[in-house]
């Protein structure tokens, strides 16, 4: 992907979208972030706890976010590895909460992240600690699948990606209004 790492160039997806943004992150992925983001949009958090399982330690970084921009009508629950994310995703995903309060994007009927979540579920998500707290959560509640022409939805579930693929897209069109370089 060039000189831009897969933080950054997830960030200048989302700045696409032209929807607002709050990076929950630890320190140092919070500090390289000020070179794109402002201040405001930046929330670092410290490393898990001793004996604090990674996925326990997310779900506690969403609940912090969620808290952080409490007047929000939703959040997309984003991880910050997915460089090829389409920005039109988020637009569509952030549609579809007036269909639920939960949104999955589905490319090929295969669901994937990022996650949409109203503002009628606040109260839960500063709640959750744990993983299992989310979970419950997406059993408790409605979702609906939003179909998306983006396989980008899918990359965190398949690390194994064809590299060809990224590349291309990296090289392609879609880049262009994002500012990023020809690789």
């Amino acid at each position: 992907m060039g000189s831009l790492s897969v933080l950054d160039t997830t960030l200048r997806r989302v700045l696409t979208s032209g929807l607002p943004l709050l990076l929950v992150a630890p320190d140092d992925q919070a500090q390289a972030a000020l070179g794109l983001l402002p201040h405001q949009d930046v929330l670092a958090v410290p490393p898990p706890r001793a004996g604090q399982s990674h996925c326990d330690w997310l779900v506690r970084n969403i609940a912090s976010g969620v808290m952080h921009r409490s007047q929000s009508p939703g959040w997309l629950l984003l991880p910050a590895d997915m460089p090829m994310l389409q920005a039109g995703t988020l637009q569509v995903l952030v549609a579809g909460l007036g269909r639920g309060p939960i949104v999955y994007p589905c490319y090929r009927h295969r669901r994937g992240h990022p996650v949409a979540v109203s503002s009628e579920l606040f109260s839960e998500l500063v709640r959750m600690g744990s993983e299992q707290d989310l979970r419950r959560l997406a059993a408790r509640y409605p979702s609906v699948d939003a179909e998306v022409d983006d396989p980008g939805v899918q990359m965190t579930q398949h690390p194994q990606i064809d590299l060809s693929q990224l590349r291309a897209q990296l090289t392609g069109p879609m880049m262009q209004g994002l500012g990023l370089p020809k690789a």
